[in-house]
């Protein structure tokens, strides 16, 4: 496994980063800031997408502790765009809504966030009966827990998504169910560490269900060019998804693809959005450049 972190769902260079008082810009959590300013940022402008008030109030703690913070992750408008800002809250949208929808069935589930960083996915979607587990690195895990305490529905595991000893970490049986969410994880791993990774997942959790997003060949192409292009380094998406139903029924007999659809399918695009973000949107769906996955863990 490389060294890019678990927590790399969004855009940060290090010049933009750099001098941040107690933040090493090279450590985890100079990538871990990045994606809470984008939910705290985008979430106020288009809070009919999403509403992730714990992500302003935790960011406020941040720029309050670093008041230098807030100026410089300013300058991230320069790469966040209105499209990118879309795109990161609707991902969130997406898969708040798969976990609500696992609930209505299972509501003391147990659901898991694998490469967690600082998302506050628990306070969107909790019911008051599940069970939450964040899943990251250690050192990562150990920022979280200075931001964002533990409860007693919701614990942190501060491990590899690929030290599979955290299986023996999470409550499951196989009637109050386990659902886990992986948001902007895959891609930055190479598909060979995802089918080992998910054909344990299947064998441990049997009956468990994953959703993920991961972008195809050519986005990802268009990714890591946006990444050369401002500087950005340490980060590359690696894994691409093509056609989910054929290439992950190859992974095991016991995944099985429950729905994919495109990023946007689900997002009607608004008059009053930019011409070229409602362009990038639409292009973003005709050539499938982003997708989420929905798969079960199956016995055979």
């Amino acid at each position: 496994m490389h060294n890019t972190s678990q927590s790399t769902g969004y855009l940060r260079t290090e010049t933009q980063l750099k001098d941040m008082e107690g933040v090493d810009t090279a450590s985890i959590q100079s990538t871990m800031v990045g994606p809470l300013w984008a939910r705290a940022t985008f979430s106020k402008r288009y809070p009919h997408i999403l509403k992730d008030q714990e992500a302003s109030h935790i960011f406020a703690k941040v720029a309050k502790k670093h008041p230098e913070a807030e100026a410089k992750f300013a300058a991230m408008e320069q790469l966040v765009d209105q499209f990118l800002g879309l795109f990161f809250l609707v991902r969130a949208r997406v898969i708040d809504e798969s976990v609500r929808n696992y609930l209505i069935g299972n509501p003391e589930a147990s659901v898991v966030n694998l490469g967690c960083g600082l998302d506050t996915a628990f306070t969107r979607v909790d019911n008051g009966r599940l069970l939450w587990f964040n899943l990251d690195l250690p050192d990562a895990i150990d920022y979280r827990l200075g931001l964002i305490p533990e409860t007693t529905r919701s614990k942190c595991i501060p491990k590899s998504v690929f030290e599979l000893s955290w299986f023996d970490d999470i409550d499951f049986t196989p009637t109050r169910g386990a659902f886990f969410i992986a948001a902007g994880l895959f891609p930055y791993f190479s598909e060979a560490a995802l089918i080992s990774l998910c054909n344990s997942m299947a064998e441990r959790f049997t009956g468990a269900e994953l959703m993920f997003d991961a972008g195809s060949r050519l986005g990802n192409v268009f990714v890591n060019r946006r990444f050369k292009k401002y500087g950005i380094t340490g980060l590359k998406q690696h894994f691409d998804l093509g056609d989910p139903v054929r290439q992950l029924s190859k992974w095991s007999d016991k995944i099985e693809v429950i729905e994919w659809f495109p990023h946007f399918a689900r997002t009607q695009r608004e008059q009053t959005w930019k011409w070229k973000t409602r362009t990038l949107m639409n292009l973003c769906d005709w050539f499938n450049l982003s997708k989420f996955a929905h798969v079960r863990f199956m016995s055979r």
